[in-house]
């Protein structure tokens, strides 16, 4: 399953660099509402949009993280921030939060399963 987020120019350029620099291999993109379309393993794909295009996307995991002590944002999306693949930038219409991307939305193939380097590596 696609899975699309628009997120602040800033916050996308400080989780690639994190990645660059080795200090994370795994990030987290907390979300109020609960995804029930992720398939299971790396299967998925997290598309970014920033600053009204399409920037690239990151593997994104099937597992969820769940922090019942925050009301605002109690889900995480885990995704691999050291595998990014720009994509032309393209407009997008606006949208909040994330979005599934149905099937023909986005012209490009459907995700291949990949090996993920666990948190610990």
């Amino acid at each position: 399953m696609d899975l699309a987020v628009t997120m602040n120019p800033a916050v996308l350029e400080d989780k690639l660099e994190d990645a660059q620099d080795g200090r994370r291999v795994l990030a987290v993109w907390n979300t109020k509402r609960l995804p029930k379309k992720l398939t299971p393993g790396w299967t998925n794909r997290l598309f970014v949009a920033s600053a009204g295009r399409w920037r690239g996307f990151f593997p994104l995991s099937g597992d969820l993280l769940w922090n019942p002590d925050d009301e605002t944002a109690p889900y995480g999306l885990v995704f691999n921030a050291r595998v990014f693949r720009r994509l032309p930038p393209v407009p997008v219409a606006g949208f909040r939060g994330w979005k599934y991307l149905e099937d023909g939305e986005f012209p490009l193939p459907p995700p291949q399963k990949t090996d993920t380097p666990s948190p610990s590596s």
